[in-house]
């Protein structure tokens, strides 16, 4: 009998806990689930205090999901998951500041007697102590600036010194610089970030409104012509992408917009009055995105342009949700060719999808492999890597690829796109080519590979399986 009030007690207990728990969904990626079927969702997991909790897995959390305006449906399957503090091809942050007249204002918004106490270089500073905070990490970090025109001083990169370089020490700029495009650069931050693989997040830091350049002075953008953008062009864009949005708001006169659509993306506005608000702040959102759980799921088939995503956790009643776009085939349409990929997207999904299933069916390995979509000519559907180097050569216009061990593919006859698949040290596979290679209809000169990851070989697409799964 005793035996039994105990573990009553320490069952009423660890329900006690676990409905202390809070859970936010921090991002959703949805650029690869035309391809390989699966949606990524990253979400943090705290204690009545804030504080966040590891050691969870998949079988903690429950995931459904629905046509925007439908009921949720039943669970849906977590297919693949990564615990809190796993990144192992780091993060790709890009920290977006404000560059308009003024941010060179003091702290407080009165004119600044120095150059290094204006809110332009409180935003430098903290960006580099930032950098300091990465130290020698995976993490990739970039920077772009904005008033009325986007620049990026530095796309994501590990190379802390140049990013330092580049922040350099800034100056007014000149009255057709000094107006405010805020949601233009948001919008262009998601594009930026759009050939990073995994995690992506963007840091704003801004004093102040959109104030369009157009919309104030009736004259054409010198970049955007009549177009004027707004929160839902920069929404779109950073969903299209898998981007999550944080927004530093620094002083009294802030977007009003800025901090629900941030919170769409699964980040966070801050309201920073002073310097000391300001102190750490970027680190401590490094720290938040350092603590999220990866989950894989495949959402059910609707063929809605939206679609709302629940996460909830099995022990206790908090639940988090989000919107995305669905259907998205290798990245979102560039301006250029959507008009194109509009007719296509829909039959070359369905094209692909039935084609995975027909490999996946027909051979499953355990052990790492490429699979070829659509050979020419036939020939072996799945060729499993080897140890050493493994050689995609492909084949001219209309002709079958060749991928073999790098032996048997005498010199001769490698061309000009031959890529290289090998494991490295670390244990994860790279791919490589002298000319450069697509992968995921992004171009690369060498990248990691992940598991479902789709490299473009002359007239076939091969699809990298890790064996993992």
């Amino acid at each position: 009998m005793k035996n039994k009030s105990v573990l009553l007690l320490l069952s009423l207990l660890f329900a006690a806990v676990l409905g202390a728990q809070d859970i936010a969904l921090s991002g959703v990626d949805a650029r690869m689930m035309a391809v390989t079927g699966t949606v990524n969702l990253y979400t943090v997991v705290t204690d009545d205090e804030g504080r966040p909790i590891d050691g969870l897995t998949s079988g903690d959390f429950i995931v459904r999901d629905a046509e925007i305006g439908k009921e949720l449906g039943e669970p849906l399957p977590v297919v693949s998951f990564s615990p809190a503090g796993d990144r192992r091809d780091g993060l790709a942050f890009l920290m977006l500041i404000d560059d308009s007249g003024s941010m060179y204002d003091g702290p407080d918004g009165t004119p600044s007697p120095s150059p290094d106490r204006t809110r332009a270089a409180l935003a430098r500073r903290e960006a580099r102590r930032f950098l300091d905070e990465l130290g020698t990490s995976m993490d990739r970090a970039g920077l772009a600036v904005f008033g009325t025109r986007y620049r990026v001083s530095a796309g994501p990169r590990t190379d802390r010194a140049t990013l330092i370089d580049r922040l350099g020490v800034s100056s007014p700029p000149e009255s057709e610089e000094a107006y405010t495009e805020l949601y233009a650069a948001i919008e262009e931050a998601a594009g930026t970030l759009s050939d990073q693989k995994g995690r992506r997040i963007v840091i704003l830091f801004s004093d102040g409104e959109n104030y369009p350049y157009h919309e104030r002075t009736g004259r054409p953008h010198p970049d955007y012509g009549e177009a004027v953008h707004g929160p839902k062009d920069a929404l779109e864009a950073l969903q299209q992408e898998g981007v999550t949005l944080y927004a530093v708001r620094f002083g009294n006169r802030r977007d009003a917009e800025l901090a629900g659509f941030a919170k769409s993306t699964g980040g966070i506005d801050f309201d920073v009055n002073g310097e000391e608000e300001l102190s750490g702040l970027y680190a401590s959102i490094r720290q938040r995105v350092l603590r999220e759980y990866r989950l894989g799921y495949r959402p059910r088939p609707t063929g809605a342009a939206e679609t709302r995503v629940r996460v909830e956790l099995t022990q206790g009643p908090r639940t988090a949700e989000l919107s995305y776009p669905s259907g998205f085939v290798f990245g979102a349409p560039s301006s250029r060719n959507q008009a194109l990929l509009s007719l296509l997207a829909i039959p070359f999904a369905v094209l692909i999808g039935w084609i995975l299933s027909r490999i996946r069916a027909a051979a499953v390995t355990d052990s790492p492999s490429l699979d070829r979509l659509r050979p020419i000519g036939g020939g072996s559907a799945t060729v499993a890597l080897s140890a050493g180097r493994t050689v995609i050569s492909p084949g001219l216009s209309g002709a079958a690829t060749t991928i073999a061990p790098e032996g048997d593919i005498p010199s001769v006859g490698k061309t000009g796109g031959t890529i290289i698949v090998e494991k490295g040290k670390d244990g994860r596979w790279r791919a490589s080519a002298r000319e450069g290679l697509v992968v995921n209809n992004k171009s690369f000169e060498h990248t990691v590979l992940e598991s479902g990851d789709v490299i473009k070989a002359g007239d076939e697409l091969i699809v990298f399986d890790d064996g993992e799964n």
